[in-house]
């Protein structure tokens, strides 16, 4: 590593002992965007968590000290993502912020940050990525076969693992069936799900009074049924719809029940595998939470629905949203 790379002159022992608790610290004092925001939002900090321990977990795994890291390692490390090009700057920008923070005061004159100068070197093999991967969809066939999957019988012999698959199967019933996206996942309580007569799922946002409703197929309305059903059999504890675990779980003193935003992509990509919907569409074509919320909106308007029924149904606060995903549908259907 050079000298001109190196991150600190004092008080790195903390960084390099365990940088992923000196990191919840750094980010507690981090204020959020808008002047009127004292600290960064609950749902980007799960977003920095996560990047944060993909770097450091990969560093380690190189035996590369924090305060050993270089414009070099971090580049191999943007290299080594699976992702497009604008989502690994993101990871690069949080690594120069950070490296930022730290550096304000001992950084001598001259000094570039490693992840800065990462962004100026030409030729570095993980800008190559490409930019946002073009709207994907699944196939009229794939959906048939994933919601004849996710009302099948539950496979799973021991209680708690049946209280999981029917989790899974909701889950993912919530995405293609219903056109929920992540953040809404998370957030559902059990008195959004209204199954009674047309069945209706009810979208409020905490942050303002918008809020939106949105009408399930009859086989994600089926999963969620049968999602409802083991979750009251095994006495689940809360009010979120798809909480982690059975009973709240303690971390560092504090109550958890919200399912991660990762453990749905998880979810995600196990119940494609099930389903022999991954087999279908080949590893080159991954399906993710916004490939089956895209899907939802597919179905529709294979059904003639116009972008402003879509629009609605979807939550868009704008129309011109859900007619930018027509055009796309329309391209990847005549591709």
């Amino acid at each position: 590593m050079s000298t001109h790379d190196d991150l600190f002159k004092t008080d790195s022992t903390a960084w390099d002992t365990d940088p992923k608790t000196t990191f919840e610290q750094w980010m507690s004092q981090q204020p959020g965007r808008g002047t009127s925001r004292a600290h960064i939002r609950i749902s980007s900090a799960e977003v920095y968590r996560a990047q944060w321990g993909r770097f450091v977990t990969w560093i380690e795994q190189k035996s590369i000290k924090l305060s050993e890291v270089d414009s070099v390692a971090i580049s191999a490390f943007l290299e080594s993502l699976d992702n497009n090009r604008p989502q690994r700057d993101r990871y690069r920008k949080l690594i120069q912020r950070v490296l930022a923070d730290l550096n304000k005061n001992t950084a001598e004159a001259g000094f570039l940050n490693p992840a800065a100068q990462a962004m100026r070197e030409e030729g570095a093999k993980w800008k190559e990525a490409d930019g946002n991967l073009p709207t994907s969809f699944l196939r009229p066939a794939e959906r048939g076969l994933l919601a004849t999957h996710l009302i099948s019988p539950i496979t799973a012999e021991k209680e708690r693992d049946q209280w999981r698959e029917a989790r899974d199967r909701a889950i993912v019933g919530s995405c293609l069936g219903a056109g929920l996206k992540v953040a809404e996942i998370v957030a559902l309580t059990v008195n959004c799900i209204d199954l009674r007569g047309d069945h209706w799922i009810t979208l409020r946002d905490k942050r303002s009074q918008f809020s939106h409703r949105t009408r399930p197929f009859d086989y994600a309305a089926q999963a969620l049924t049968t999602w409802l059903h083991h979750r009251e059999r095994m006495a689940t504890e809360g009010d979120l719809l798809f909480p982690s675990d059975i009973k709240t779980i303690i971390k560092n003193g504090k109550p958890v029940t919200s399912i991660h935003p990762s453990t749905i992509v998880r979810i995600t990509e196990s119940v494609m595998e099930e389903s022999g919907v991954k087999a279908l569409r080949g590893d080159e074509h991954r399906a993710s939470p916004q490939t089956l919320r895209n899907s939802y909106a597919a179905a529709l308007f294979e059904q003639g629905e116009t972008p402003a029924h879509v629009a609605d149904r979807m939550g868009f606060a704008q129309i011109v949203s859900a007619e930018r995903l027509f055009a796309s549908w329309q391209m990847w259907r005549n591709s």
